[in-house]
């Protein structure tokens, strides 16, 4: 797969990653910019361990993680505007506030598995702990989820 095919395929995956995690707009796409930059920089390196999907995902935690140490995750999250996914707009902004309120490590859990369809493995192998580990991660935010969203 060339660089450019990798962009297309995952540019907007990845920006609504960091969009949900990190919650602001303008951090996820200088997350999403650097995230790019640093795959056309370690290219050269992928020797196809990890599917490409896995690869660009676990470049762009360890960019979201160097931003928290700059203080990404200390601004408020923003809830997304925009045309409702759901039959009932007012369902879908008490889903997204129930979301913004959520830990970034359950945010993170969420987006991978339930939004960008990341198998658990895979997610576990981004996140780089186990396969059970992240399981149980998974399940404990999706009922803090539901807690938050019956709110």
């Amino acid at each position: 797969m060339e660089l450019e095919d990798v962009f297309r395929a995952f540019q907007r995956p990845v920006f609504a990653y960091f969009l949900r995690v990190v919650g602001n707009r303008a951090d996820a796409e200088e997350l999403t910019q650097e995230t790019f930059v640093r795959a056309c920089t370690a290219a050269i390196r992928f020797r196809g361990d990890s599917s490409v999907k896995t690869w660009v995902f676990g470049i762009a935690r360890r960019v979201m993680l160097e931003g928290a140490r700059g203080g990404i995750f200390d601004r408020p999250v923003q809830v997304p505007e925009g045309p409702a996914s759901s039959a009932d707009p007012d369902e879908r902004i008490d889903l997204e506030r129930a979301f913004a309120r959520l830990s970034v490590g359950d945010r993170e859990a969420l987006m991978l598995v339930d939004v960008l369809g990341f198998e658990p493995q895979e997610a576990a192998k981004t996140v780089g702990t186990t396969s059970e580990t992240f399981r149980v991660r998974l399940h404990r935010a999706r009922g803090r989820l539901r807690e938050a969203y019956i709110r």
